[in-house]
């Protein structure tokens, strides 16, 4: 089963080359507990936070991100903690159509992170899925075991009906009630204990993956992408593992 041509999920998770990165808050004058929320969701990245005030302390409660000197991105401080927060909404949205995420996380390359839990695993698969919904494309996503699907099912059948080649791939231990999906079952560790979300889109613009192995119950090790040679090297790992059911 196994590609020569491409390492196994773990070994691409410990080769990526990290990328630090710098956000700094300004003129902020927020509750002490959201900046605490933001902190310790950046404080297991490869992303230094850090607090500034401009000259006439204006615009109020903003971000910009940036890689040593050079300028990435900006945000309103409250369109970031709408994803960081603890019980961000977007862990339980229904419908791709309502995922709103800042542009400013589409910047943040590379960034390993360390001890996502579940829920955040999940906001961070938000952006990637958003993104096939406006794109499309081809979707592949591991969710260790296919009953994890379950509370996502309403979410992955509306990106199937708006044209997203969708693969879910995980332990076989559910019946995926719909052929409108292509379906991946295999017992293998390497899919079991691993997360992905990868997009396989027309353009290489428009590649981008998120990639985690679970190295302690309900802790992630892993980063996200957006270097379509990357995307390209977890692709073709996947192609290890084919189609064991519809569509």
């Amino acid at each position: 089963m196994a590609d020569d041509a491409a390492p196994p999920l773990p070994d691409i998770v410990d080769r990526v080359d990290e990328r630090a990165l710098t956000l700094t808050l300004y003129n902020v004058d927020v509750p002490r507990s959201v900046l605490q929320d933001i902190q310790s969701y950046f404080a297991v990245q490869s992303v230094d936070l850090r607090r500034a005030a401009t000259d006439d302390g204006i615009p109020r409660n903003f971000v910009v991100l940036h890689d040593d000197s050079e300028y990435l991105a900006a945000s309103s401080l409250k369109s970031l903690y709408r994803v960081v927060r603890p019980d961000s909404p977007l862990i339980d949205v229904s419908a791709p159509e309502e995922i709103e995420y800042p542009e400013l996380f589409r910047h943040i390359d590379q960034s390993v992170f360390t001890d996502y839990g579940r829920d955040r695993m999940v906001v961070a698969s938000r952006e990637i899925e958003s993104s096939a919904h406006q794109l499309g494309g081809t979707l592949h996503a591991g969710f260790q075991r296919l009953s994890n699907l379950r509370p996502q099912y309403r979410f992955y059948e509306r990106l199937a009906a708006a044209g997203v080649d969708t693969h879910i791939y995980g332990r076989p231990n559910w019946t995926v009630p719909t052929d409108a999906h292509t379906i991946h079952a295999y017992e293998d560790d390497e899919i079991t204990d691993t997360w992905f979300v990868v997009l396989d889109a027309k353009s290489d613009d428009d590649k981008r993956a998120l990639l985690a192995e679970e190295r302690d119950d309900n802790q992630f090790y892993g980063f996200w992408t957006f270097n379509a040679a990357i995307v390209d090297t977890i692709l073709a790992r996947l192609n290890a593992f084919p189609a064991t059911g519809p569509a």
